[in-house]
């Protein structure tokens, strides 16, 4: 990643970081401006090509936005001219500013019909979570965040709205931590997901799904302890939806990679009570549902921890089972469920069975393979690298598909960036 010179000018910095925060190549950000052209403006644009040549000069800072492209910028990123061309820098490469709440004043201006708007648009982006890349989703939920934070700031609200809005950018923000940390991007995951318990207790709400998005990042960070604790914080406040199912999960996989089987074994109970003990349903594609192939998928996690692939195998069963009856098949889910299973086969020596396993999602587009997919990969391949299959035509095979499928996935998550 290319370092940024200290003497540019801090809307050269403000607006490369803007763009990379949102994960849009330039590319992307000439087509964005175009967007934001009205009737009036578009006829008097540059050709795409020469408009990348604009932004890339504008990051370098060798020409600064004059008429139109500074309107322009500020409708494609939601900001205020002011706010984007201001002369100081205060732009963090990790996102920080999104805790960074001007105070409001108490005032009443924004009408409940943009809430319940930007409520359903929150909705519909956690509801696009399982089908769409999270680059994309990330960079609608980014945009929406920031038109919530505007109306926060501005203060032109009831005590009431004031209280919504902040849960709308809570749920907001905890969705922005859980994309980040599926790319890889764990710095602006952990400063997205505190700002989201904040705003959740600004609001007067549970802090369950801050707390569930903040113990997987916890988890990729290899604190597990931090996340089986975060977990259980969340389950203990969590209203009875399938969100506390998740929590439960989420803590029995960060006990079961701690090594704490007992604590494992009691989760995934606890888990499997709430269950039965009756939740309200949701669409089963949220970041926050977690159905019984997605519980399943947390059994099969902990059981390979524990050394025991055929209860991880039952467990793909069970998985396999909820499907054909109807679950709602989450790409993600689905080649976690393959991959842990292929894991299982290796631990038990049939790699003609692991093959078998990974072979159907190998042609998964890349932008679909995030952290949480190719993870399982890593753990297969270092398996493969146990000295019994030293000289294994199959290991070797399987071993080069998964250099292929990995390889694939990090040039997906690099592609937003421009050489």
């Amino acid at each position: 990643m290319q370092a940024m010179s200290d003497d540019l000018p801090a809307w050269a910095v403000r607006l490369r970081a803007e763009r990379r925060n949102r994960l849009w190549s330039q590319r992307e950000m000439a087509r964005r401006l175009v967007e934001a052209a009205d009737e009036d403006i578009r006829p008097r644009l540059p050709s795409r090509e020469t408009m990348i040549r604009r932004i890339k000069a504008y990051e370098a800072g060798h020409n600064r936005p004059g008429d139109p492209y500074r309107v322009l910028y500020a409708r494609a990123f939601g900001l205020s001219e002011a706010e984007l061309f201001r002369e100081s820098a205060d732009v963090s490469s990790h996102g920080s500013d999104v805790i960074d709440l001007v105070a409001w004043v108490e005032q009443t201006n924004v009408g409940d019909g943009t809430i319940g708007m930007l409520a359903e648009e929150t909705q519909r982006l956690g509801e696009s979570h399982a089908h769409v890349p999270p680059s994309r989703v990330l960079s609608d939920v980014v945009r929406l965040e920031r038109h919530t934070r505007a109306l926060l700031s501005g203060g032109r609200q009831r005590l009431r709205q004031t209280r919504e809005l902040f849960r709308i950018e809570a749920d907001l923000l905890a969705h922005a931590c859980i994309l980040f940390g599926d790319l890889h991007r764990n710095g602006p995951a952990l400063s997205h997901g505190t700002a989201a318990a904040m705003c959740a207790d600004e609001a007067g709400s549970s802090p369950a799904a801050a707390l569930s998005a903040q113990a997987k990042t916890e988890r990729w960070r290899g604190r597990f302890a931090a996340s089986a604790d975060l977990a259980r914080r969340g389950y203990e406040c969590s209203p009875p939806t399938q969100l506390r199912v998740l929590l439960a999960s989420q803590e029995a996989n960060a006990a079961g990679l701690l090594g704490d089987r007992v604590r494992a074994r009691e989760a995934l109970q606890r888990a499997e009570e709430a269950v039965q003990g009756g939740l309200s349903q949701d669409s089963g594609v949220s970041p926050w549902s977690c159905p019984r192939p997605r519980q399943a998928l947390y059994a099969l996690s902990v059981a390979l921890q524990a050394g025991n692939p055929e209860a991880a195998l039952q467990a793909a069963r069970v998985a396999e089972s909820a499907w054909a009856s109807g679950d709602p098949r989450v790409p993600a889910t689905w080649a976690q469920i393959r991959f842990g299973a292929a894991n299982a086969y290796a631990m038990l020596g049939d790699l003609h069975g692991a093959a078998e396993q990974i072979e159907p999602v190998m042609s998964m587009p890349p932008e679909f393979r995030m952290s949480t997919v190719t993870n399982y990969l890593v753990e297969l391949d270092a398996r493969l690298d146990d000295r019994r299959f030293h000289g294994s035509g199959a290991a070797a095979t399987l071993r080069e598909q998964i250099r292929d499928f990995t390889s694939a996935a990090l040039s997906a998550v690099g592609a937003g960036e421009d050489a």
